[in-house]
């Protein structure tokens, strides 16, 4: 579904990304993890084209994502990114826009206004749906922009830490919808997460940077002591409970 193979990235002479590999299947929820810093986010960028690598390929299908036209990779390819500035739209146009490169002319379909009509239904957002979005809470603006790249209809959605404006219950509401839609739509999902324990209750598949380049990378068997204390820098333990992992911070008192 989604191949990386050797992808480097560079700001000038400062080095962000190097030799990453990955692969990941559709209907996986793949949690992209490590310090600030590490890279996590100009990886997802390289991803969604909005920056070329120094080297490597990117391939959706078997096919390299330079091939794709910008039209093209809109319908392959939603993203999220960490921040968002809010325009004079209402929220029902700014999910619509998520159509646009569905649209067969220059007007939405009476099928793309219905795709729109689930999704604010499905993200709790019918009482919000003709307010301005400078006129939403940071976390309402938040699950908007998430509906609007899920109208994309997309085969991947990159999210650049899509939780950290949400409370604890927006938080679950949020994951538990892209958990659903991974798994029912067979899309492939990724996102940054900083929150562990929320990114072992949702994810299929995990990703760790350090360094530069990937740590480790895997299902559950890869969530250990040794694998988060390295990465993080602190001293960790792993509990269990229901079947559930927790990852439970060793705070030695000074």
């Amino acid at each position: 579904m989604l191949e990386v193979q050797g992808l480097s990235f560079a700001f000038k002479d400062f080095e962000v990304l190097k030799e990453i590999k990955l692969k990941v299947q559709k209907g996986q929820f793949v949690s992209i993890l490590g310090n600030n810093g590490a890279g996590k986010s100009t990886f997802l960028k390289c991803i969604a084209r909005i920056l070329k690598p120094q080297s490597g390929v990117i391939m959706i299908d078997g096919k390299d994502i330079s091939y794709y036209s910008s039209n093209d990779l809109a319908k392959v390819v939603g993203y999220v990114p960490q921040r968002y500035t809010s325009t004079r739209l209402t929220v029902f146009e700014s999910i619509l826009i998520g159509r646009k490169p569905h649209f067969a002319g220059i007007t939405p379909s009476k099928e793309d206004l219905q795709i729109v009509e689930s999704i604010i239904e499905k993200f709790g957002l019918k009482h919000l749906a003709f307010r301005y979005l400078d006129e939403l809470s940071g976390g309402e603006l938040q699950k908007v922009v998430i509906a609007r790249a899920i109208a994309q209809q997309p085969k991947i959605l990159l999210l650049d830490e899509p939780i950290n404006n949400l409370d604890l219950k927006n938080q679950i509401e949020v994951l538990s919808i892209l958990k659903k839609l991974s798994r029912e739509n067979e899309i492939l999902v990724i996102s940054v997460l900083h929150d562990l324990n929320l990114a072992i209750k949702f994810s299929d598949y995990f990703v760790f940077i350090k360094d530069k380049c990937v740590f480790a990378a895997g299902g559950r068997e890869i969530i250990s002591p040794e694998i988060i204390s390295n990465v993080y820098g602190i001293e960790v333990k792993i509990e269990t409970s229901d079947n559930q992992l927790f990852v439970v911070p060793v705070i030695r008192m000074i």
